[in-house]
């Protein structure tokens, strides 16, 4: 036999014991936001019940504000710290986002919590990591 079909024979057999991919997504620090947002969001509704009011369009300006990003963060993260601990998951998995997101360059005032209204702070953060997804997104910082 001649060295090349030696050498053809040799890679069939390598091929056919090397692994085959499984189908599942690879696991990236990108896709980890998202896994983030979906342990977030199933917390959020083991704890509190379906919103039932929105917000309004003043409201919406402020989530949605670049500038804000960071500060509504911080706002969020006290809300999640009085409420459920520093230690709480909600907590840590806020602090997640912090390396993300632009620093703070508004004088604005962020978003408004009511104190000890859970809807509220459910209702407004859904909105939020909503902006924040479509944010990640536009940085090329977010796989589905």
């Amino acid at each position: 036999m001649s060295s090349l079909s030696i050498l053809h024979l040799l890679l069939v057999l390598l091929a056919l014991h090397a692994p085959q991919a499984k189908g599942l997504p690879v696991t990236t620090s990108r896709s980890r936001y998202s896994a983030l947002m979906k342990e977030i969001m199933n917390d959020l509704e083991k704890i509190t019940t379906t919103p039932t009011d929105s917000l309004s369009s003043d409201e919406k300006n402020f989530l949605t504000k670049e500038s804000l990003l960071q500060k509504n963060l911080k706002v969020f993260m006290t809300f999640a710290t009085d409420t459920f601990g520093n230690d709480s998951k909600i907590m840590k998995n806020l602090k997640e986002f912090q390396p993300v997101l632009p620093t703070a360059t508004s004088t604005e005032n962020p978003i408004f919590i009511e104190k000890n209204k859970l809807g509220d702070f459910r209702m407004k953060l859904e909105e939020y990591l909503a902006i924040i997804r479509n944010y990640l997104k536009s940085k090329n910082l977010w796989f589905p």
